[in-house]
């Protein structure tokens, strides 16, 4: 071996490195990013929960003064 072969293996190792140092940082990087969607995803979850809530208690609030305008009405006549 020479010592161009030499000093292209080496270079060839730092690039071998470099790349298993990347693929390394991007696991981590793809593991943070899939509990970020999975919290994103709880937070969807529970919001869509609270409008169902929300949406609930507005219908009933709907039936509640249905109910008392009738009773209105039927004072007035």
């Amino acid at each position: 071996m020479g010592l161009d072969d030499l000093e292209q293996f080496s270079i060839l190792e730092q690039k071998v490195e470099s790349l298993i140092s990347l693929v390394s940082s991007l696991k981590e990087e793809k593991i943070d990013l899939e509990k970020k969607v999975q919290d994103q995803g709880e937070r969807i979850s529970s919001f869509a929960n609270e409008i169902d809530k929300l949406k609930a208690d507005k219908d009933l609030v709907k039936k509640r003064i249905i109910t008392l305008l009738e009773k209105i009405e039927k004072i007035n006549l």
